[in-house]
């Protein structure tokens, strides 16, 4: 037997890239684990197959994300990637999420940089590049009907493409390192599946799902049971919501439902336009037994005569009925529902809504006629159970789901036990144990949930305010960060009640709409030193480019590969040759004997073509005609001719004029990418005081001192800030705001808002406030401190460098003005700094940059 292969330092970098959450990041470790178990330990050699099975909402697109990431980043990198879809819906959303543009991509954050093959391209010459290269990630998304059958939608994929010289199916199943990434997996698996399987002859099958179907439970690798999700504030709260009296009809149970999500609806406005969040418009998901009883439910909906008329041209109906312009309109619509100009705020389905619809602003579920039992699913659920701010707002109403019962509140009460029952309630993920004789080994270990899905009438847990990751306690499955048993929820701010009656979740739904929509205002306090800051006029300034900036010639090379395997091709030809063997026809391809050798009529020395690829380096739009620039060029030329190998002076005679034209677009493209745009200054100064009044919708709170962070808190109790409330983003914001308010030569301070301090950060005019202004006051010498405080893992990166050279340059500027008689200056501090600064303002200008 082998010994176990895992990369846990490639794991912890993945994660912080991805920012996974650590049920995500225990997903993927335990899918690694068990596959090197199998291959490395046990030494089997048939294809391994596993599945991870997470609540809704927990992220499973992350885990398929961070699982590429990490086998394309090993040691021995896979390169192929196939992402199977049970139908068209998930097929299209997994490839925006995979698209640069999207507003839920995860493109900028991978850098296995996929190349994305689809039924749309996987047969274009630019995917044959591709495919040919090696170096490249391949990130093919197809429905499994594609691949399953070699008749209907999957017959295209079974047919002889002439750019591959055979079917695409047939070179799936050549490769070698084909890692299969099996979303929803309970939809498809069975026969077809398996067969499927075993031709393509994959290395790793991981199936993805929330439910599992019994017989596979012993493909499970990964559970993260929705109770835990709820524990560990993942996704929202259900809370169960019933009639005390005997009211049935459809008119109250509406009316019921549209008040919950009016009130909702008024917190979320309230809560967007305080932390200047794009607004999320609450949703209600109604669902209707068949078409008749949806059809009626829109009818009461869409009159003047329901609710005053406030619903008319607010609803979408969806069912399998509707046909041609009225089916597309209502899927465009249902897809563009969390779009804040969306109209749509209740949504009638016959049925549930199938997988791949996930929006996050569900916040009403109505199941009309239906038994509880029907909608209290995990599969239901999870239509509602994303949280559309990423985390819990400490707004219980925001952080809920209310689930409108048809039953009655006592029945509801006597039935809760039974339908917690229904839920799976154990966790389970793959440990390394070290045995007596040092060999490491993978054990699977579950964990039992004493959370509910459903909670108590009296409450449920539900912790509010913010935590960073290594705060976050799991449950079910995964163990806390500190590495301690994660059995037990965290401690409870509040209360949420798993059953409660429809008059009193109105009640107290009116009562947080009504506290949320106050506004206080804020002035400076007149006891307070102002604060005057420099206003200084941004000018815009494009410096000169230079070829010598750049220092990465990967793209170069790659493009010199491309460039060989592109026109090598245009330099052949392929034909499909048929066949008879006694039985039926066989179509095979080959490779025409005779070339086309009309693309040849120059016989140009390898030279001579540099020196014209170097000619088009420096016509590049600001690039300077120096020596040293020249220079520069013909590195670039070079990385490109070598690697277009043996073949660049018989590509290069036939093609300069294409060569010269895609070379230059690429160096334009980079020196974009490594270019600094800078900004000068007018010579007016002008001090300005800080006056501004401050508006909040913040919860008040006495003091500080505590350490305790809670974003929606306006805190009081500081003695040096020129307000008397501040709010923050986050913890190390909060911290910092406490340093600097007991530093000793400190005189006033305050939290910056927008364009409070804006600071001119590219020639595009882009801005940017740091947190905090800081006056003090040593040796007589007051000095003045504009403050950013950054997640560590940001400090690094290219926005943030960029930002920090504007403000000192802001700072310079301000400097040299004989009107200003403060030295500024600029701290960046992070995560780190704050912590090993224990309070102190005097540690943390120093560990600062």
């Amino acid at each position: 037997m082998g010994e176990l292969q895992f990369q846990p330092d490639l794991l912890a970098e993945v994660a912080h890239r991805l920012d996974l959450r650590e049920p995500n990041r225990k997903a993927i470790e335990s899918v690694m684990l068990r596959t090197s178990d199998h291959y490395d330990v046990q030494e089997r050699t048939e294809p391994y197959e596993c599945i991870v099975d997470s609540a809704t909402g927990v992220g499973k697109t992350y885990v398929m994300a961070g699982l590429m990431e990490y086998l394309a980043g090993a040691e021995n990198p896979a390169r192929n990637f196939l992402l199977l879809a049970p139908g068209r819906t998930i097929r299209d959303k997994s490839v925006l999420n995979f698209t640069s543009g999207n507003p839920k991509s995860l493109r900028h954050m991978l850098r296995s940089d996929p190349y994305v093959i689809t039924a749309d391209n996987f047969d274009a010459q630019s995917t044959r590049i591709a495919i040919d290269d090696p170096t490249v990630t391949k990130l093919y998304i197809f429905t499994v009907q594609a691949l399953t059958s070699a008749t209907g939608e999957g017959r295209a994929t079974h047919l002889p493409l002439e750019n591959l010289g055979m079917s695409f199916f047939d070179h799936l199943a050549r490769l070698d390192d084909l890692v299969i990434l099996a979303d929803e997996h309970h939809c498809y698996r069975g026969p077809a599946f398996s067969r499927t399987i075993r031709d393509l002859k994959p290395e790793l099958v991981v199936g993805m799902t929330a439910t599992p179907v019994k017989v596979d439970e012993s493909l499970v690798a990964f559970r993260y049971p929705l109770a835990a999700a709820i524990a560990d504030k993942i996704v929202k709260i259900p809370v169960m919501v019933a009639r005390r009296d005997d009211r049935s009809d459809v008119e109250t149970k509406l009316l019921d439902g549209v008040n919950l999500l009016r009130y909702k609806g008024q917190a979320a406005d309230a809560y967007c336009d305080e932390n200047d969040l794009p607004r999320v418009n609450p949703v209600m998901l109604v669902i209707a037994r068949n078409i008749e009883e949806a059809e009626e439910f829109q009818t009461v909906l869409d009159t003047n005569t329901f609710d005053g008329g406030a619903w008319v041209g607010k609803t979408l109906l969806i069912h399998s009925k509707l046909t041609g312009d009225a089916k597309e309109k209502a899927l465009a619509d249902l897809q563009d529902v969390e779009d804040p100009d969306s109209p749509v705020r209740i949504i009638i389905s016959v049925g549930m809504l199938k997988e791949g619809w996930d929006v996050k602003n569900v916040y009403v579920i109505a199941s009309m006629r239906a038994s509880v039992s029907e909608v209290m699913t995990e599969q239901t659920l999870g239509r509602g159970m994303r949280l559309p701010f990423g985390k819990y707002t400490s707004i219980e109403i925001l952080d809920t789901l209310e689930v409108l019962a048809h039953e009655k509140y006592g029945d509801l009460l006597e039935k809760r036990k039974v339908l917690n029952e229904a839920f799976i309630d154990y966790g389970t993920y793959a440990e390394v144990r070290r045995l007596a004789d040092g060999s490491a080994v993978v054990r699977q270990k579950t964990i039992e949930s004493d959370a509910d899905v459903i909670g108590l009438p009296g409450g449920h847990p539900a912790e509010g305010g913010d935590t960073s990751p290594a705060d976050k306690q799991t449950t079910g499955g995964v163990s806390t960060a500190s590495g301690g048993s994660a059995a037990a929820p965290s401690s409870t701010a509040s209360t949420v009640p798993g059953v409660v009656d429809v008059e009193t979740r109105t009640r107290e739904a009116a009562e947080v709409a009504k506290k949320t929509a106050a506004v206080v205002r804020y002035d400076p306090l007149s006891d307070r030193e102002p604060i005057l800051i420099p206003r200084l006029i941004s000018v815009p300034q494009f410096v000169a480019v230079s070829l010598n900036e750049i220092v990465d010639y990967g793209p170069f090379a790659r493009l010199g590969r491309t460039l060989t395997a592109d026109y090598s091709d245009e330099l052949k030809r392929t034909k499909i040759v048929a066949t008879h063997d006694g039985r039926k026809a066989v179509v095979t391809t080959e490779t025409a004997a005779d070339t086309i050798v009309s693309a040849l009529p120059l016989d140009i020395p390898l030279a001579v073509s540099r020196d014209s690829l170097i000619r088009r380096v420096m016509s590049v739009k600001g690039v300077q005609n120096r020596a040293l620039e020249v220079g520069a060029a013909q590195r670039i030329v070079d990385h490109l001719i070598e690697a277009m190998g043996e073949k660049a002076a018989d590509h290069l005679s036939a093609f300069i004029d294409r060569c010269g034209q895609r070379l230059a677009t690429e160096v334009a493209k980079t020196l974009r990418d490594v270019s600094k745009a800078q900004v000068t200054y007018a010579d007016d100064v002008q001090l300005v005081a800080l006056s501004k009044t401050r508006e909040a919708r913040k919860r008040q709170v006495a003091g500080h001192a505590d350490g305790s962070f809670d974003k929606a808190i306006a805190f009081n109790g500081w003695s040096k800030n020129l307000y008397s409330h501040s709010w923050f983003d986050t913890t190390p914001e909060f911290k910092a705001a406490n340093a600097i308010d007991s530093g000793k030569n400190v005189v006033v301070w305050a939290r910056l808002h927008i364009n409070d301090v804006p600071i001119t950060w590219t020639s595009e005019g882009r801005q940017y406030n740091p947190d905090f202004v800081v006056i003090e006051v040593s040796d007589g010498q007051r000095m003045g401190w504009l403050v950013e405080t950054k997640a560590d893992k940001d400090i690094t990166s290219d926005e943030v460098v960029a930002k920090r050279r504007a403000a000192r340059r802001w700072a310079n500027t301000a400097n040299s003005s004989s009107d200003v008689d403060v030295t500024w200056h600029y701290l960046l501090v992070g995560e780190q700094d704050v912590e090993d600064a224990q309070g102190s303002w005097e540690l943390l200008k120093g560990f600062g940059q």
